[in-house]
């Protein structure tokens, strides 16, 4: 009798163990691999949705300029914070300043190896941050975007905002404007609704 009442408690052990070894398992795939997209998945629904970063959310999301192409480009226009297009952006960018959508933004080589090295360090399929992942996702593997504002990311979240606040209105004039609405926030990669303030109109979130 106690010989069958171990065989039975050796069994169940087995299958107890077994089961928590698969378990295991599972969660362990789970992490590796679908587990982070799951987590960017809700994140992405988050920001979709119009959930508003914190003010500590937003400094850790916020970029550091490299001084030479801040300066450089902020000559003509914002510097766009690296993390909203990919790479192969980037390169297409720099490898056509020759031709700088209609103008001439030709630099010494020098100067344009270290904005372009800065730029695709810092681009979005390098950059890890959340905001990086929601520009890269809405771009096709085959597309290389070289405005910003031809993402589909981009265009979703400013659909509501009508175009004769913008660029009809002559203190904004384009939705590349960044700045213009967003102020200085723009220029560290952060552009949260609530700082937004149309010329004209007030704040966005009002």
């Amino acid at each position: 009798m106690n010989r069958w009442v171990n065989g039975v408690r050796w069994s169940l052990g087995v299958a107890m163990l077994g089961s928590a070894l698969a378990l295991g398992g599972f969660g362990l795939v789970n992490l590796t691999t679908g587990g982070a997209w799951a987590e960017s998945e809700h994140e992405y629904e988050e920001v979709e949705h119009g959930e508003r970063e914190s003010g500590e959310r937003r400094s850790s999301m916020a970029m550091n300029l490299n001084p030479l192409y801040a300066e450089e480009c902020s000559a003509c226009h914002l510097a766009y914070p690296a993390q909203l297009l990919p790479q192969r952006s980037w390169i297409a960018i720099m490898n056509g300043l020759d031709d700088h959508f209609g103008e001439s933004a030709e630099l010494p080589a020098e100067t344009a190896q270290v904005i372009s090295d800065y730029l695709t360090a810092n681009a979005a399929d390098m950059n890890p941050g959340r905001r990086s992942h929601q520009f890269l996702r809405s771009i096709g593997s085959n597309e290389t975007p070289l405005r910003i504002t031809e993402t589909p990311f981009f265009k979703r979240k400013h659909d509501e905002v009508p175009k004769r606040l913008v660029e009809d209105n002559p203190e904004v004039g384009s939705f590349s404007q960044c700045q213009a609405c967003h102020g200085q926030e723009a220029q560290r990669g952060i552009f949260d609704e609530d700082t937004v303030d149309i010329p004209g109109h007030g704040r966005w979130d009002d």
